[in-house]
């Protein structure tokens, strides 16, 4: 090999060993494709769902103006909640008391909160529902200011939250009750909204 052809292969060596080198401490930063992943999408009954952030959210025509509906589960992961019974006219009589038994196991506080949230975000916001928290019995200080009401309760709409079995939810009268323990309970409160907004029919 000539000396010149010595030099150029030197040379060339000596390139692609720096440009390694930088590739390496830089991470190929300049040379990776920094576009966004693809999000994560489900279809269902003509609703597209996107996961973001761990959230599905869609779009919602409520009326003449479009609502963008945050759910914790999409509705092929809740479509299998049963749904019992059937509700009065009269159960959209506000407020309706969303309650709970505050003697229940305190592990599932956690869960009741989130199903709880979900709910009346979705009713105050999107389906203008009066809302009001409840407590089923009077035995705790989380309920000294908050009013009685289960599903006994005569002339009341009601909600109640149940942390307990799989997910279920049983219409009677003026009472829903929610089922399921963990965020079987939560999946219990997307199926209810899905059937409101009747994406689930």
């Amino acid at each position: 090999m000539s000396e010149s052809n010595s030099t150029t292969v030197f040379y060339v060596c000596a390139a692609i060993a720096v440009f390694a080198f930088f590739a390496v401490i830089f991470g190929l930063k300049y040379f990776a494709d920094d576009s966004p992943a693809p999000l994560q999408t489900v279809e269902y009954n003509y609703f597209t769902f996107y996961n973001v952030s761990g959230f599905w959210e869609t779009d919602i025509l409520l009326g003449k103006q479009i609502y963008r509906g945050t759910f914790r589960f999409n509705p092929l992961e809740v479509e299998n909640v049963s749904i019992e019974g059937n509700l009065s006219k009269g159960f959209n009589s506000p407020p309706v008391f969303i309650t709970f038994d505050p003697t229940s196991n305190p592990e599932s506080f956690k869960y009741q909160a989130l199903a709880v949230t979900e709910l009346s975000l979705h009713m105050v916001r999107a389906l203008n529902v009066s809302v009001e928290g409840a407590c089923t019995k009077n035995e705790t200080d989380a309920c000294i200011e908050r009013s009685i009401v289960s599903c006994d309760s005569l002339n009341a709409s009601v909600i109640y939250v149940v942390p307990e079995g799989e997910p279920k939810i049983v219409l009677d009268n003026r009472c829903i009750t929610l089922y399921g323990s963990d965020f079987g309970l939560v999946k219990s409160a997307d199926r209810l909204l899905y059937q409101w907004y009747k994406i689930i029919k």
